[in-house]
């Protein structure tokens, strides 16, 4: 339990910087304790300038061909309430998603507790415009 006492407590959305070569771009992020890495849309990563580009994951995908996507992998720094984490983050296309970057486990594990309670103030799952979304978070949220 001693882990916990230097990590900071986040809502499921909050604020956070994506900072690369060209610069750092603000943004809401959900903190999604089951993705197992960080996703930042692709133009967020164009504008900040994150790179380079150190590799490429398979991502299951149930609609996708073969049941799989492939996602180039960059590093970049992403700063939450002051803590800035350098690591590889997916890149992909989260147009038409309600957030533009995702934080993975690969984040959240060594650095932050996620408070549900403080999100409802700051987000609320019927306000999300895309029906899946919003589906997968009303499930997400019944199963904690």
């Amino acid at each position: 339990m001693g882990e916990t006492k230097n990590k900071k407590v986040v809502g499921l959305v909050e604020v956070v910087q994506v900072r690369g070569s060209k610069g750092s771009v603000k943004k809401k992020a959900l903190f999604d304790t089951g993705a197992t890495r960080t996703s930042v849309d692709v133009k967020v990563a164009a504008k900040a300038g994150i790179g380079p580009i150190v590799s490429s994951v398979k991502i299951k995908n149930a609609s996708a061909p073969g049941g799989y996507n492939r996602r180039a992998v960059a590093k970049a720094t992403i700063i939450v309430k002051g803590e800035e984490i350098n690591t590889a983050v997916n890149i992909e296309d989260r147009e038409g998603l309600p957030y533009s970057i995702l934080i993975g486990r690969d984040v959240i594990h060594k650095n932050f507790l996620i408070d549900v309670s403080k999100s409802h103030m700051t987000f609320r799952v019927r306000d999300s415009k895309d029906g899946k979304e919003r589906r997968r978070l009303v499930r997400l949220a019944n199963n904690k």
